[in-house]
């Protein structure tokens, strides 16, 4: 009697067996196989046993480590921002973690606080640490690393405003409309002295731009100032309000539009510090809508856009679950009207 040996079962390490030969052996979908090793409550005890003794006999090892062997990344996505001390910033990531768990992955966050050296690194530590892509809402323009990185196989969304020619997907919301729509109301209030005060970034630049259209457009001759600040923080807004504080009457702006909510809510306690009422001696509009701009001494007037959403739809780009294309309009700017641009504070 001749005793043949038992087939032997591939070993992890040297194992060929992919996510679609596990499918076939076990009857399922390829998803089911990877929500097996990704999402295991997503799918029932019984489906899920034959997938694990399906990938058992195959020799496939479902584990994070052995996946990045295979494919060469990891489930983590990295999230790079340029200050986590902006709430914009917080609700992006919380919209991009929510959606990249829904799909079994994870976010790494990395804030370069307006730091182009800092920004770089992290760079570096994503491409290390072999994440599967990036979302990038980088101090300035999209750095040459970040385009480095992508030629070698790592993929991007820029969440931002991309300048010039470009062949990574770039999701944002209308800035230049939004700055129009703040300007516009100011000047629907009878504001005719009007000043934007902002910082150095393309988003604000923008925003800058349509709040200019909204002057020139005005049938009531109207003038703007512009302030530029290094960083749009609620002490820097409280600065320039210092700066007004020292003027005379005349030279007093009698409508403000902020590059965002922090800068506009510094400028909202310094003015109100000084003596100087919001909104009954100048209007005075934010940009974001952060979740304390309702809650200041006088609830602020600010545009929205979803900022959220844009994590979230920048993921689910990352994943190939949509195109840039797809998202056209999903962002535009929403006119939030509070106490800081009516006469009086009220809502008449």
């Amino acid at each position: 009697m001749t005793l043949e040996p038992a087939p032997r079962r591939p070993k992890a390490a040297d194992s060929l067996a992919t996510v679609g030969d596990v499918a076939t052996r076990a009857g399922v979908s390829r998803a089911t196989v990877s929500y097996t090793f990704t999402q295991p409550d997503r799918v029932s005890p019984e489906l899920r046993q034959r997938v694990l003794a399906a990938a058992d006999e195959l020799g496939y090892v479902g584990n994070d480590a052995a996946r990045r062997l295979r494919v060469g990344h990891s489930l983590a996505l990295g999230l790079l921002v340029s200050s986590t001390g902006n709430p914009v910033y917080a609700e992006i990531a919380a919209g991009a973690e929510a959606e990249a768990a829904a799909h079994g992955r994870f976010i790494l966050v990395a804030n370069s606080d307006e730091s182009r050296e800092r920004e770089r690194a992290y760079l570096k530590f994503f491409e290390s640490q072999q994440v599967s892509g990036i979302l990038a809402v980088p101090v300035a323009g999209v750095p040459t690393e970040l385009i480095e990185l992508r030629k070698r196989g790592t993929p991007f969304v820029l969440v931002g405003i991309a300048e010039g020619p470009h062949d990574y997907p770039a999701i944002s919301g209308d800035n230049e409309r939004g700055g129009h729509l703040a300007a516009s109301h100011l000047l629907a209030q009878g504001r005719r002295r009007l000043l934007f005060a902002g910082g150095p970034h393309p988003h604000v630049d923008l925003r800058l731009a349509g709040a200019k259209r909204a002057v020139a457009e005005s049938a009531t001759p109207a003038t703007i100032e512009v302030i530029r600040v290094r960083v749009q923080t609620a002490k820097a807004g409280e600065a320039v309000a210092g700066e007004l504080a020292g003027r005379s009457k005349p030279g007093l702006p009698d409508g403000i539009v902020a590059g965002n909510d922090l800068l506009a809510l510094g400028l909202l306690h310094g003015l109100i510090t000084a003596g100087i009422r919001v909104p009954e001696d100048l209007s005075l509009v934010g940009y974001d809508d952060i979740e304390f701009a309702d809650f200041a001494i006088v609830p602020l007037t600010t545009i929205r856009h979803p900022s959220a959403a844009l994590g979230a739809s920048a993921v689910r780009i990352l994943l190939g679950l949509e195109k840039e294309q797809d998202t056209q309009g999903r962002f535009d700017p929403e006119l939030v009207i509070r106490a800081t641009s009516l006469p009086g504070g009220g809502l008449a």
